[in-house]
C-alpha cells in the first residue's frame, strides 16, 4: 500500500520505517531540507534502537522515501499520516496548528 507520513521526527520516521519494512512503499515529508538530505544519505536525526539499519536498508530498497514536497506526497499516499509537533498551548493543552497546517496542505493537493 502507498503510504504518506507527514512528519519525520521521533514518531513519524519510526512509523514510517516499521511501516516501510512490512512492504508498503512509503514516502515521508517534511518542511525541514537538511532533515530530509540527511536522511537520503544515512544520517538518522535521533537514536532509537534498531532504526538506522531499517531506514537504510528500505531506502535502498525503494520502499522509503523523503521529500519536502508535499504534493508528491499527498499524491503517492492512499493513507495520509499527520506526525507533526503539538507543543503546548499557553494553557498546557496541545497547540494544534502544526496539525491544521498539514491538514490543510493535504486539502489542497487532494484529487479524490
Amino acid at each position: 500500500m502507498n503510504v504518506t507520513v507527514f512528519g519525520i521526527g521521533y514518531v513519524g520516521l519510526v512509523q514510517a520505517a516499521v511501516l516501510s519494512d512490512a512492504g508498503h512503499h512509503v514516502i515521508c515529508v517534511d518542511v525541514d531540507e537538511t532533515r530530509v538530505e540527511n536522511l537520503k544519505k544515512g544520517i538518522i536525526p535521533i537514536y532509537e534502537p534498531g532504526l538506522k539499519p531499517i531506514v537504510e536498508d528500505n531506502y535502498k530498497l525503494g520502499r522509503l522515501e523523503f521529500t519536502t514536497d508535499a504534493k508528491v506526497g499527498v499524491e503517492h499516499g492512499y493513507i495520509q499520516f499527520i506526525a507533526v509537533g503539538t507543543p503546548p498551548d499557553e494553557d498546557g493543552s496541545a497547540d494544534l496548528k502544526y496539525v491544521l497546517a498539514v491538514a490543510e496542505t493535504i486539502a489542497s493537493h487532494m484529487n479524490d
